[in-house]
């Protein structure tokens, strides 16, 4: 049995994402018009990060800055790092994940299996264990 709605790549389910109208929010308020929810969960990775992930990648083989290939390297605390590794991953492009020892082991392990190569860089002293800090992200960047 064939479909026709079966994607051929990972990459053309991002940003196809339904639009969702929400009628008895507006009746209930007694708004006027219409209100949409974008359901931007349904992405590959969860979230509208997959969206500008997609868009980077694309931009910077577009202008030559990515050749086929190429690792790309990110300091990531979340989503976006997410989104990376999946249009990493599906355009033959290596992803590695900067991350401070702040996230979560599962968000590691998460990137790991989405194929990407995870480096931990240490906390900054006094950060509060499994919470990223702009001082934990300062020395990811050092």
């Amino acid at each position: 049995m064939e479909r026709d709605d079966v994607l051929p790549s990972v990459i053309e389910a991002i940003g196809c994402t339904p639009l969702v109208e929400l009628r008895r929010i507006v009746t209930l308020c007694g708004l006027q018009g219409r209100l949409l929810a974008k359901l931007e969960y349904l992405n590959p990775g969860f979230s509208m990060k997959d969206r500008i992930a997609l868009a980077i990648i694309r931009q910077a083989r577009l202008c030559g800055a990515l050749r086929p290939g190429q690792t790309v390297v990110e300091l990531t605390s979340g989503n976006t790092g997410t989104g990376l590794a999946i249009v990493c991953r599906a355009l033959g492009h290596p992803f590695v994940a900067v991350m401070s020892r702040g996230n979560t082991e599962e968000r590691a392990r998460m990137m790991r299996a989405l194929g990407a190569e995870v480096v931990l860089v240490d906390q900054a002293p006094g950060s509060e264990p499994h919470r990223v800090s702009g001082d934990d992200l300062a020395l990811v960047e050092q």
